[in-house]
């Protein structure tokens, strides 16, 4: 009986070596295929990390609609200036009124074959002078005036202070006239070289000029 024993303990001896062979060098996963020993953690340490799928696809999309909306709204900016008029398809022309007294009158038609927007209100200049008028505040319209192909806007300038307080003054030989773009952050397109009644007109410090106005007599109340 003692033999016996002995021969159990010895077998169950070589059987915890061999389960700690097995363990060391890699075991069976039940299917017949052996196993590293080691698991595969690469998959898990990149999502613990918080490290993102591939993801190449969905920036090459990402930056095909940002290019597609970029080009969109340079088309859109284009096509928003082109409906600006400018001297290029608008004559400007400045007559002389009667009343009210040191005023002139601006007509701007449109010449071309497309309808422009007159916005704001023009830019005036007296020969070659570095500041522009400046402008009668009260007398901007409640929307922009648009040209039509043949259709006119009017703005009516100051030229001088009737009482005198606009100084000295001086008589200019020349005009110069500017559109304004939509976002009145400056001029748009070339000056337009306007002929003065009479080949000249009295101004003063006090020179302004109105809002373009769909009608003359709105240009010329102020």
């Amino acid at each position: 009986m003692t033999r016996t024993r002995s021969l159990r303990l010895a077998a169950a001896a070589l059987t915890a070596a061999a389960a700690l062979t097995l363990t060391a060098c890699g075991g069976s996963d039940g299917s017949g295929t052996k196993t590293s020993g080691k698991a595969d953690t690469s998959a898990a340490d990149g999502q613990d990390q918080g490290q993102p799928a591939d993801d190449s696809g969905q920036a090459d999309t990402a930056q095909a609609a940002t290019a597609s909306k970029d080009g969109k709204d340079g088309k859109d900016a284009k096509n928003a200036a082109k409906g600006t008029c400018t001297a290029a398809d608008v004559k400007v022309e400045a007559k002389a009124v009667q009343t009210p007294v040191n005023h002139l009158l601006l007509v701007a038609t449109n010449t071309s074959k497309s309808p422009c927007h007159a916005y704001n209100f023009p830019f005036v200049r007296f020969d070659a002078d570095q500041a522009t008028a400046g402008v009668v505040e009260e007398s901007r319209p409640q929307a922009v005036i648009t040209l039509t192909p043949g259709k006119s806007a009017y703005a009516g300038v100051i030229t001088s202070a009737a009482d005198g307080s606009g100084g000295a003054g001086r008589d200019a030989k020349k005009l110069g006239v500017s559109f304004q773009g939509s976002d009145g952050n400056g001029s748009v397109g070339d000056q337009a070289s306007v002929d003065l009644p009479g080949g000249k007109v009295h101004v003063d410090d006090s020179a302004r000029v109105t809002y373009w106005q769909s009608g003359a007599p709105a240009a010329l109340k102020w």
